[in-house]
């Protein structure tokens, strides 16, 4: 099941490739100043390091040149000192070598997402799409209970009613199968459309609130708070939201 735009090229390339490539490219910028600041990070930290250290090792000559002969220095001290100094160097180490991991696990990441490019999705929302491209709308609403009757309506973008049907009342997902006619049979108009969902309760003092969901294409995929994101009609929705891939 897919839902296509009408296609406009720009240099040999439709507009979702063109939009596709520019989110890329500014997920890889965001990405290359990030991993500078990491380096920078790392450097400034051995770097620090080996200050330290060279001072240490100065201050501790000076003081074995200048101790008393009679009360020489405890080499306890010393010992515990320079293995404080051996373990910072090799967390550091440590910290450098999972940074790289996590790396070459993101540079994976990325390019499974590119899958879901130009993939129709089904996330939770009532807003959508048709044009002349459309084939199928994975449209749904859920109800976390049993209901007495289920009204489903499809809405043009002025809120007008184009479509009710009666739906499912038993608890859980439940797919609308619709033909994109109106109540009249007629063919609706390429455009934004919504859909809402209403039930009633078999308890006169229980209230049921439908989840509905809507579809939209892929045009762009990024990275956000360190999880994918997924650029759909303007919309930016994490993968974590995406109930379906169609």
């Amino acid at each position: 099941m897919t839902t296509a735009s009408a296609v406009s090229t720009v240099n040999g390339m439709d507009i979702s490739q063109l939009q596709a490539k520019a989110q890329q490219t500014k997920t890889a910028d965001k990405a290359d100043v990030k991993t500078a600041a990491e380096k920078d990070t790392s450097a400034a930290a051995v770097k620090g390091l080996g200050d330290n250290f060279n001072n240490f090792l100065t201050l501790l000559t000076t003081q074995l040149k200048n101790q008393d002969p009679t009360k020489p220095m405890d080499t306890n001290e010393m010992t515990a000192q320079l293995v404080q100094f051996a373990n910072v160097e090799q967390n550091i180490g440590t910290n450098t070598r999972l940074d790289k991991l996590v790396k070459m696990q993101q540079s994976s990441l990325a390019s499974s997402n590119l899958s879901y490019l130009n993939k129709t999705v089904s996330y939770e929302g009532s807003s959508f799409t048709l044009d002349k491209n459309t084939t199928d709308t994975p449209l749904a609403y859920e109800l976390d209970t049993k209901a007495k009757a289920v009204d489903v309506k499809i809405l043009d973008s002025s809120g007008k009613v184009v479509r009710t049907f009666k739906g499912e009342t038993k608890a859980g997902k439940h797919e609308l199968a619709w033909d994109y006619k109106d109540s009249a049979g007629n063919t609706v108009p390429s455009g934004t459309y919504k859909i809402t969902a209403s039930a009633t309760a078999e308890d006169k003092n229980q209230i049921i609130s439908p989840k509905t969901y809507t579809f939209g294409r892929v045009v762009g995929v990024g990275s956000k708070d360190g999880e994918t994101t997924l650029m759909v009609d303007g919309r930016e929705l994490k993968l974590s939201t995406i109930a379906s891939v169609h």
